[in-house]
């Protein structure tokens, strides 16, 4: 049985169109929201009385108030059986989907709700549009998951995406009946043959609906959890979302019906609304995620700029700190020295070996290191002060003996190199130079950067043994065996993307020089 309400309407007829306005009124929202009202009743008082007789009173009494009305409004057995089949098929969905974890009573008052939307689509569709229908679906899984769990924030996205998704199925599931199912009982003679056909092909239709669902969840479910993170994550935009989505569909609701009750049905326009309304809310997804991005790249630069400045204040303070040390190296020297000279003149082995083999050495290393990094204060990048540090407590650490030597005007901040293709170059050679370094009883490294107006320089200085002199140093080529010595190929290959950059390696003497020179 197919509802509709015939409007027309002429210059004198007035209260008619008050009659009409009424009766679409009751009809397409007072009956349904009634129902809603009751269902929904039903289903809080389950979930707030645990006791498990009563759910099972509740799901009955929901139960018979579905046949009651179905049965009561429906007038033929292919509308009962559409309306009960739809209603399972978008119950399914939502169960299939399981975004938000339901019990048997919310599922059972679920298909209730939607039974009653179903029967009233046909009436919904013709006078408000398919805004309505959605409208209505929304508003049912938003009231019954937050009657379930109480706080719907953090998972407005998985109602939203329930909601298109399971009022989309119950569009193409309806269309499809129609077209598709009645026609085939139709052609049946009697009754009885008409329902079993009609009861076949239903049960194939849901299958395949259901199958489709399944596939959507597998495919897409990463992306439904990852948008629905970001809806914890921002929940101004989760919130916005979802008002939005309720005024769009609440405009289409009136649109469509404020033409069909003012201009009959003559009118083609009200048709675009219907196409526009899911058209719309597909489109909400592209903008969600575009905001989504927009909003994760300045909360990204915010934290850099907090990380950075984070840096900069531990730098300075350590930079202070280690210019008090570097105050007082020569006392600290001083005092190490006489205990050192008391420890000696003691009459105790183990006392002595201790300091000589724990407390002289530790004391020359961390002093050798706070030289080191005071004057690594020249350099304005703090990454690259960080790097630089690290790499030369490496060596220091391994015994090696470390001359650093930078620029008072030192500054990285115009030039062109990137980087991370900087770090990735001067970790090769200075790791390369470190390796030499450790060959030799005596290692020794010098390090001096330095820059003018037209070129920045970097030169690193190691020792190296008479064989390595000999043998020279080339790109692929160590004596670690197979599989090292390719830290120079990966150097070529870095700066072959810049002209700008150049590198320059040569013997001097017992030394090894590696020259990177940057130009203007």
């Amino acid at each position: 049985m197919t509802d509709t309400i015939t409007i027309t309407t002429s210059g004198g007829e007035s209260p008619i169109f008050l009659e009409h306005l009424l009766s679409a009124l009751v009809i397409c929202f007072l009956i349904p929201i009634v129902i809603f009202m009751v269902l929904f009743v039903l289903d809080f008082m389950g979930n707030k009385i645990k006791h498990k007789a009563y759910q099972i009173f509740a799901i009955i009494l929901t139960l018979c108030i579905t046949a009651g009305f179905i049965l009561y409004s429906a007038g033929s057995g292919s509308n009962t059986m559409s309306f009960l089949a739809l209603a399972f098929v978008m119950t399914a969905t939502v169960f299939i989907l399981n975004f938000i974890k339901l019990s048997i009573l919310d599922y059972t008052v679920m298909f209730s709700c939607f039974a009653c939307i179903a029967r009233f689509v046909g009436i919904t569709s013709t006078t408000f549009g398919v805004a309505l229908p959605i409208l209505y679906v929304f508003i049912v899984l938003l009231a019954i998951c937050k009657i379930r769990i109480d706080r719907l924030r953090g998972h407005l996205f998985y109602v939203w995406f329930a909601s298109v998704l399971t009022a989309m199925e119950a569009y193409g599931f309806s269309v499809l009946f129609n077209k598709y199912v009645r026609p085939m009982g139709y052609t049946r003679a009697s009754n009885m043959e008409k329902l079993f056909v009609w009861g076949i092909a239903t049960l194939i239709f849901i299958a395949l609906n259901l199958a489709l669902i399944y596939g959507i969840k597998r495919f897409f479910q990463k992306r439904f959890d990852e948008i629905n993170q970001m809806g914890k994550a921002y929940p101004k935009i989760e919130r916005f979302f979802i008002y939005n989505s309720i005024g769009i569909l609440s405009l289409m609701v009136l649109l469509h019906g404020g033409f069909r009750l003012t201009k009959g049905y003559e009118s083609s326009l009200p048709d675009l609304f219907n196409l526009f309304s899911p058209f719309a809310l597909i489109l909400q997804v592209s903008f969600l995620i575009m905001i989504f991005r927009i909003t994760w790249l300045k909360d990204n630069l915010k934290s850099k700029s907090l990380e950075n400045q984070s840096l900069a204040a531990y730098s300075s303070g350590l930079e202070k700190n280690m210019d008090g040390i570097r105050s007082i190296k020569h006392d600290i020297k001083n005092i190490f020295l006489t205990m050192g000279t008391f420890v000696e003149q003691s009459g105790d082995a183990e006392i002595r070996a201790f300091y000589r083999e724990k407390i002289s050495p530790f004391a020359n290393e961390e002093i050798a290191k706070s030289d080191l990094y005071g004057k690594l204060a020249a350099i304005d990048n703090e990454q690259l002060k960080a790097f630089l540090f690290y790499k030369i407590s490496q060596a220091v650490e391994r015994g090696i003996d470390v001359d650093l030597d930078i620029s008072p005007r030192f500054s990285i901040s115009e030039r062109k190199i990137e980087f991370t293709d900087l770090v990735r170059v001067l970790g090769i050679l200075l790791d390369n130079a470190i390796e030499e370094c450790m060959e030799l009883e005596h290692g020794v490294m010098a390090i001096k950067i330095s820059c003018n107006d037209t070129l920045v320089s970097y030169s690193i200085k190691n020792t190296v043994s008479p064989g390595r002199k000999a043998n020279g140093i080339r790109p692929s080529v160590s004596s670690k065996g197979s599989g090292r010595g390719n830290g120079l190929v990966i150097v070529r290959g870095i700066l072959e993307g810049y002209d700008c950059v150049t590198l320059n390696s040569c013997f001097q003497g017992d030394c090894f020089l590696q020259n990177l020179v940057q130009y203007e």
